[in-house]
């Protein structure tokens, strides 16, 4: 059977697992490996080697830095060193600009800690700064969101990205600095949208919904939460030591004594336990002994599934490059003249559209486009942007984070529809600009 069109069955048998049977991505994406590889010819024993290398070194390379990375999240959640953080960015900016302040804090916040539960965390404080700064309560929440999602599908350590930077075999530090760029034009894009869009919109443009608020509002002069340094050092100083590490890789030789201290501490898998143990010093008297252990168990079970889901991905990567799929997709894509951009773009925005997962989006269209831009000789970072591009194509009815927005800032459906899905479709563009930009010198 050709290798392309192995390569569309495989993708059909992957859409169908996982949108008409609900199957686990996990399960979904290794049935596809196996799919395309024995469609493709390779021999039964290769194509479980491919399935299993694959999915050993993506794991190798990932799975300890999404662990940590997770567990840094739970603990500025659990010790609400993510509210002190916004509030810092709303004193720092002031009240009556507070639609760029959500911006702001939902951009830092979501590095560490999943977007869905940071919006549960952060919306009191919306509707607190809504009622006294008279500032509409879209603005505040399409605002917070769209900082909330943009890095949640671009800058590592949050897990999705973190995946395809491995999946690519991207430099974690490159893959922040690049990743913080595109998220930077999609949060803007999100904010315009909001400032704009809801500007003149009158009362009975939104509607609500009879139900009770998962949090008390919150007093936005509150103090009685964590300083600010105990809250942004073990966010901070892992970004900042993998970053050092990139730096010195590039301007110093390997051999000097300062690259080799950068390697090491600059490390994803080091510095993300520099961040965790951080988290534990800074913030673990506030917790409790108790607390800090419950709060590392269960991050380890919250990382289970997205590590297997990477590696699932890792797997299915494998099988592509191994049985020449991306080598014979890639002399496809030359001769139709389409932009590179637009294919892991695409892919990743109809997967998120029927899916609804950006975190899977990602993945999937990373692995799927990885052989492809190998063989067109295309820098991996620009799959990488523009798959986080096409991740945020649309948050609705099928996004947990739909739900949750909705459900926290009390609207009805028809009005979730109206203010986040259509700003979503903003964010995507405004990530796919980034993705374009940045091929101008890559």
């Amino acid at each position: 059977m050709p290798i392309e069109l192995a390569f569309l069955i495989g993708i059909a048998v992957l859409l169908f697992l996982a949108l008409k049977l609900k199957v686990n991505a996990f399960m979904a994406l290794l049935a596809t490996a196996l799919v395309i590889g024995i469609l493709s010819g390779m021999p039964q024993t290769k194509v479980v080697d491919a399935i299993v290398s694959g999915f050993s070194g993506t794991v190798k390379s990932i799975g300890i830095v999404i662990i940590f990375g997770i567990m840094l999240g739970n603990y500025l959640d659990a010790s609400r060193g993510t509210t002190r953080m916004a509030l810092d960015t709303i004193r720092m900016v002031g009240q009556k600009r507070s639609g760029i302040a959500m911006v702001i804090t939902g951009y830092i916040v979501s590095i560490p800690v999943f977007s869905d539960a940071a919006f549960v965390i952060l919306s009191p404080l919306v509707k607190a700064i809504a009622k006294k700064t008279k500032i509409s309560i879209a603005v505040l929440s399409v605002s917070l969101s769209a900082g909330l999602l943009a890095t949640h599908v671009y800058v590592p350590p949050t897990p999705g990205p973190l995946a395809a930077a491995g999946m690519l075999g991207i430099d974690i530090g490159r893959a922040i600095l690049y990743g913080s760029f595109a998220a930077l034009f999609m949060a803007l894009a999100g904010w315009l949208f909001a400032e704009f869009y809801f500007k003149n919109k009158k009362g009975d443009f939104y509607s609500y919904q009879e139900i009770e608020s998962p949090k008390p509002e919150v007093d936005i002069n509150n103090d009685d939460l964590p300083g600010s340094l105990a809250s942004i050092l073990p966010l901070f100083v892992p970004i900042i030591l993998i970053i050092l590490n990139t730096s010195c890789g590039m301007i110093l030789p390997k051999t000097s004594s300062m690259a080799r201290i950068a390697s090491f501490i600059g490390d994803a898998n080091i510095a993300l336990a520099i961040g965790a143990l951080l988290a534990i010093a800074t913030l673990g008297k506030r917790l409790g002994h108790k607390a800090v252990m419950k709060v590392m168990d269960s991050s380890l079970k919250d990382a289970g599934p997205i590590v297997f889901i990477t590696a699932a991905g890792g797997a299915l990567g494998q099988v592509l490059k191994a049985s020449g799929a991306g080598d014979s997709i890639a002399h496809m894509v030359i001769n139709l003249g389409l932009p590179f951009i637009l294919i892991p773009f695409v892919i990743s925005a109809l997967l998120k559209v029927v899916q609804g997962s950006g975190t899977v989006s990602v993945i999937t269209a990373a692995t799927l486009s990885a052989p492809i831009g190998i063989q067109l000789g295309i820098d991996p970072i620009l799959i990488f942007l523009a798959s986080g591009a096409g991740a945020r194509a649309c948050c609705h009815v099928n996004d947990s984070y739909f739900w949750v927005y909705t459900n926290c800032m009390g609207f009805d459906m028809k009005t979730g529809l109206k203010t986040l899905s259509i700003s979503n479709v903003f964010m995507s563009l405004g990530g796919l600009l980034a993705t374009y930009i940045a091929s101008l010198w890559l």
